[in-house]
C-alpha cells in the first residue's frame, strides 16, 4: 500500500512541483463552479429571450475565463524555481610581502628587546613559572628523553595536535621505542613576558614545533626569530590543511618557506591535519534511499611524523613514543 504514496513522497522533496499541482487544483474549482453559476444566471436570463442579455452573458463568460486563466498562468509562472541568489565573494586574502612582513617583525622583535633591557635593569626580576622553564640545567638533563616545545597562535590546534601524536603511539611499548615528550608552552600572540617565557621553554627543550593555521603574519615571524635565537632546532607545522585546497595549501608553504631567516631548512616546513573539520557525505542505503551523513576524515599527522624521525632519529628498529609534558 505504501507504493501509492510514492508520489506524494515524491512531491514532499520538491515542494516548488505540490504548490503548482494546488495552484492548478484550485484555479480548476474555480473554473469549475464559475461555469456552474454563470450558466444557472444565464438560464434564468433566458426565460426573458432577451438577446441583449444573452450577448452580456458570453461576453462576462468569456471575460471571466480570460482573467482565472491569466491568474493562473502568472501565478504557476511566479512559483518556477527561482534564480539562486549569488552570495557575496570573499575575496582571498592577499599575503603581504616578505619585505613588509620581515620589517614589522624587525620592529617588533626591538620593541620585546627592549622591553627585556628594561625589565632586567629593574630590582625584581621576572621569574618564570617551573612548568615552563625547568629549574635543572640542561647538563642534567641529557640522560632524559627528549623534549619539543609546542608553540605558535592562539586557536591554530596545538592541543589537538598534541592529543593525535599521543594517541597514535599509545599501543607502542617502551622498550621499542623513544619517548619524546610535548611540552604545550602556550601561544605567542601575548605580550612581550610572555613570549620571553615561551623562548625560555624552548631553551631547555630538545626543539620546537611551531603550529600556524594560515600564513606567517609580522608576529609570528617575530616570534620564530625570538625561537631560533636559543639555537634549538624548529620546525613548523601548517595544521588544519585539510581546509584549504591542495594549491592553496602549497602556495601557504611556499610563502612560509620564504619569509623564514636565511639557512632555513625549507623540509622543516609541513603540513598536517590533528582534527579535520567533519564533512558532508552522501550515503545511499540497499534501497536506494540517499542520506546525508556528518563523517570528520582521519587525521592526517604522516608528514609531521616523518620529519620529527628524521631529526630526533631513534635508534634501529625503534620509533617515536609521544607524552603530554605534565
Amino acid at each position: 500500500m505504501l507504493r501509492w504514496f510514492a508520489p506524494l513522497l515524491l512531491f514532499a522533496g520538491t515542494p516548488e512541483v505540490l504548490i503548482r499541482l494546488l495552484v492548478g487544483l484550485l484555479a480548476g474549482v474555480v473554473l469549475f463552479f464559475g461555469v456552474w453559476l454563470i450558466s444557472n444566471i444565464a438560464v434564468t436570463f433566458d426565460t426573458l429571450k432577451n438577446p441583449t442579455i444573452a450577448m452580456a452573458y458570453g461576453a462576462f463568460l468569456l471575460l471571466f475565463f480570460v482573467v482565472v486563466g491569466m491568474v493562473a498562468w502568472l501565478r504557476l509562472r511566479a512559483l518556477k524555481s527561482p534564480a539562486k541568489r549569488a552570495l557575496p565573494r570573499i575575496e582571498p586574502e592577499v599575503p603581504l610581502p616578505a619585505e613588509i612582513v620581515s620589517k614589522r617583525a624587525k620592529e617588533l622583535s626591538g620593541k620585546w628587546e627592549a622591553e627585556t633591557r628594561r625589565a632586567a635593569r629593574k630590582p625584581e626580576r621576572l621569574s618564570v613559572s617551573p612548568q615552563v622553564v625547568p629549574s635543572e640545567p640542561r647538563q642534567a638533563m641529557s640522560a632524559a628523553p627528549a623534549t619539543l616545545t609546542v608553540t605558535g597562535p592562539a586557536y591554530a590546534g596545538k592541543s589537538a595536535l598534541i592529543g593525535k601524536l599521543v594517541e597514535g603511539s599509545r599501543a607502542q611499548s617502551p622498550e621499542a621505542s623513544e619517548l619524546v615528550r610535548l611540552n604545550d608552552a602556550g601561544p605567542t600572540d601575548g605580550d612581550e613576558r610572555h613570549v620571553e617565557a615561551v623562548a625560555a621553554s624552548a631553551a631547555y627543550s630538545d626543539g620546537v614545533l611551531f603550529v600556524v593555521d594560515q600564513d606567517l603574519r609580522a608576529p609570528e615571524v617575530a616570534a620564530i626569530a625570538r625561537l631560533l635565537a636559543t639555537g634549538k632546532p624548529l620546525y613548523v607545522v601548517l595544521n588544519k590543511a585539510d581546509q584549504f585546497t591542495s594549491s592553496d595549501r602549497d602556495a601557504i608553504m611556499v610563502s612560509i618557506r620564504a619569509k623564514m631567516p636565511a639557512g632555513f631548512a625549507p623540509g622543516h616546513v609541513v603540513a598536517a591535519a590533528g582534527a579535520p573539520m567533519p564533512i558532508e557525505r552522501e550515503i545511499e542505503d540497499a534501497r536506494g534511499a540517499v542520506r546525508v551523513e556528518l563523517r570528520r576524515p582521519s587525521s592526517d599527522v604522516a608528514a609531521l611524523l616523518s620529519l620529527l624521525n628524521r631529526a630526533i632519529a631513534p635508534g634501529a628498529g625503534r620509533t617515536l613514543r609521544f607524552e603530554k609534558a605534565s
